[in-house]
Order: C-alpha cells, then structure tokens, then sequence
C-alpha cells in the first residue's frame, strides 16, 4: 500500500530569544490515551494505540510526519523511560530509507544541518544503558540533561569516553528553573534553535509545566482504549486543554486518523 502523503518541509516558527522552539510528537487514542506502565516488552502502547496495523494509510502517514518533524529540527530528545523501552532508538530523519530517507538527507544537507540532529535525553537518576546504539554510534552526538547525582552515575560508568555531554540541570531534582537553562545552554553552546520532543508524556508535561512546549503535534488515530485494562494510564488532554487547535487534517484514504497541531500561548 502506497502512502498518499508527499514530504513537505514542516514550516516552524521562528526560535525565542534565548532558546530552542520546542515541539512535541505523539500518537493518541480516540479518547486520548498516549501510554501505560507496560508489563513487558510486548505490551506495546504505540502499535496498540494504532490498531496493530503499521499497513495503514492513516500510520504510514504518522510515521512519515515523525520524520518530517525529525528533519525540521536541530536535535531530537527523549525522556530515559522512552529510550529503556526502545533501546535500539535513534532520533533519525533518514531512517524510513527510499526515497524519502533520501529527501529527508538532501532538506537537512541544504539547510546547514548533519544527517543525524543531536540527540538529547532526560533523566534524574542516571540510570542509562551506556550500550545501546545512541551512545556508540559514529557521528551521533549526544547531550543528557541530568542532575548531580546523575551526572555522578554516568561519569563513573564512562559517559564521557562514549562522548556524551552531560547538562547538569538540579542537585536531585531536575525542576523547571533547571530545565530553562538547560535549554537555553542548548541554544547558545550547542546551536539548537529547533528542537522535537519525542516524550514521553512526562517530559512533555515537564516541558509545559516550566514554560517551554512551544506546540504540539498529535496523531490521533480511531482506537479506543480501555484504561482498566492498563496500569499508569497517561492522557494528552491535560496538554491540550492548555493549547489551542491551530490545525486539523484527515487522509481520504483513512479517515479514521486525524492529525492535528496545538499551539501553547
């Protein structure tokens, strides 16, 4: 099944002063679940948020959005839960292949940019694996926002020989004061005017909660989920009950998704 959808640049506005514009990227349910406490690895919220069927019109759709949004931007950025259940993960625009891999290569290249954006996450604790492809891939760059007690834990199991960056952003606690000059400490050392938060939704309530979601891109798809049957159910609505629908699209060919773009003031 061929994806009706062409690539077009994402039109983003224009950074803050001194920091990154932040957007965010997720996949809902019709009544507005983004995830659960999965009870193992194949207790997987996004392929049942999207039906199971990765065929579709409407995900194929989602998944090259994901890469649109990925190649607008100056680096890409997880929370540690995230990168724990998707170890092999790398925030690449390229890595759909064909066509439109190459595209995507060819947009970065004529705008100054690497194929790969840096790459950061979040985390208090520290607790990463150091293994995984993100922190031992040639040209990947990588910058983790943490705290003493973090920093501590990833120096001592050999962060800086894997040429991560460490941001210190709170002793303990990573708080919104902390979370404003990380980011500002991205734009003006590590050149980052654009950047896409991939989540979860508990870095993309982070984000809102010290002022810096700029705006939200949702995929919301025709799956209703039943929360009893999950544990930790997490909704996009608190998010987008402080935003306002600058956008809304539907394909033809599958109704049943909408995507939609909400701006926080």
């Amino acid at each position: 099944m061929t994806d009706p959808i062409r690539f077009e640049p994402i039109d983003l506005p224009p950074p803050p002063a001194t920091r990154p514009w932040i957007y965010g990227n997720v996949i809902a349910s019709a009544n507005g679940v983004v995830t659960w406490q999965r009870t193992g690895p194949q207790d997987d919220p996004i392929a049942a948020i999207a039906g199971g069927d990765f065929t579709r019109p409407g995900r194929l759709a989602d998944l090259r959005l994901m890469r649109q949004l990925r190649a607008a931007a100056d680096a890409v950025a997880f929370g540690a839960q995230t990168v724990r259940d998707q170890p092999d993960l790398i925030g690449a625009a390229d890595d759909v292949g064909g066509e439109l891999g190459a595209a995507l290569v060819r947009h970065r290249a004529e705008h100054g940019r690497p194929r790969v954006p840096l790459q950061v996450v979040y985390t208090e604790s520290g607790a990463l694996d150091l293994g995984v492809p993100m922190f031992n891939t040639p040209d990947v760059r990588v910058v983790v926002v943490t705290t003493e007690t973090g920093a501590r834990q990833l120096r001592a199991r050999g962060s800086e020989a894997r040429g991560a960056t460490l941001l210190v952003a709170g002793e303990i606690h990573v708080d919104s004061h902390g979370l404003v000059q990380a980011h500002e400490r991205l734009f003006a050392d590590h050149g980052v005017r654009h950047l896409d938060c991939e989540g979860g939704v508990v870095m993309l309530d982070a984000l809102h909660a010290a002022g810096l979601l700029d705006e939200l891109f949702v995929t919301v798809t025709d799956v209703e989920i039943d929360p009893s049957a999950h544990e930790s159910i997490r909704h996009i609505t608190p998010l987008t009950a402080a935003a306002r629908l600058v956008a809304e699209a539907r394909l033809p060919t599958d109704p049943g998704y909408r995507f939609q773009r909400w701006r926080f003031a």
